[in-house]
């Protein structure tokens, strides 16, 4: 658990240049990138449109075109940061603990969205980015072109955050055998869960609090559990 004092790090982070198709450092770049978030959380993928984001972002459509082939793109980029800090995010936090389980319950808080209130991804709240992962970021990949886009290591940041878990739980246990598996497992459900808590609420009893608290005390009891019947 982080101290309400802690002072969160700033990680230097970049989402896969060919995402975009010019610098979004500029400051056109940053207003559609900070306004997208922002509209594309309110709308959802589908209702999201760069015609709507221009007008947010004080610029024509065809600036946000100079920037992103189109809005799936945008999309990828989002989950980009989100998995780039997620993952830095982990692996640093848990560098001086030497206890792997330790290490673990920190990593499991962190992907169920526990993190300081300071925390920035780039030029991001994590929380916005996380809201967005957790009710669209299943559309970056469930296309028919995920396997060039897989091709291109655009799910590179998702499978690093997934590989530092399998790490931590082999160290944990070095008999386990499906790491891989029950890390993406646990990636995969402290986000879906938190979409069922909210949407889907009879699907899980967290519905009942919606405490991300609460996410996180049951991802932990059940790797430990897990992790106890394999050793």
């Amino acid at each position: 658990m982080f101290a309400a004092d802690t002072i969160m790090p700033r990680y230097l982070i970049a989402p896969d240049p060919g995402l975009a198709l010019r610098d979004t450092g500029t400051p056109v770049g940053g207003r559609i990138l900070a306004e997208g978030l922002v509209l594309m959380n309110e709308l959802g993928l589908e209702a999201f449109t760069f015609r709507k984001l221009a007008e947010q972002a004080g610029c024509t459509e065809m600036t946000v075109y100079h920037y992103f082939a189109n809005k799936h793109r945008l999309l990828q980029y989002y989950d980009q940061m989100y998995w780039l800090w997620l993952a830095t995010h982990c692996q640093q936090e848990g560098r001086h603990l030497k206890d792997p389980m330790e290490r673990l319950r920190g990593d499991i808080t962190a992907i169920s969205g526990i993190w300081p209130s300071d925390a920035m991804a780039g030029l991001f709240d994590p929380s916005e980015l996380r809201e967005l992962v957790v009710n669209e970021g299943s559309k970056s990949f469930l296309h028919k072109d995920v396997d060039a886009d897989n091709e291109q290591k655009l799910f590179k940041p998702y499978k690093d955050l997934c590989g530092h878990i399998a790490g931590e739980l082999k160290a944990c246990a070095p008999r386990l055998k499906h790491t891989r598996s029950f890390a993406t497992t646990l990636v995969d459900m402290a986000h879906s869960l938190e979409f069922a808590m909210h949407h889907l609420p009879a699907l899980t009893e967290l519905s009942r609090r919606q405490d991300r608290k609460d996410l996180a005390a049951y991802l932990i009891d059940l790797t430990e559990s897990y992790l106890a019947a394999k050793r």
